[in-house]
């Protein structure tokens, strides 16, 4: 069902994710503030997105299909 290629994908994605909430939950807190909070949200989603996707395209590029 899944490739070799989308494995390594999808853990390249959850190592750069922002996956625990408690943490968002601290930095509001500590910042007082939603500001850093949805940033680093939306920073870290992009960064695990965009890792993401580089080593999909590089994948296929070598061949991993």
């Amino acid at each position: 069902m899944y490739t070799p290629l989308t494995a390594v994908t999808l853990m390249v994605f959850y190592v750069f994710a922002l996956q625990c909430v408690s943490t968002v939950a601290i930095v509001r807190r500590e910042t007082n503030s939603w500001k850093w909070p949805l940033f680093q949200w939306f920073y870290m989603g992009a960064l695990a997105w965009g890792m993401a996707f580089l080593t999909h395209l590089l994948g296929r590029l070598l061949g991993w299909n």
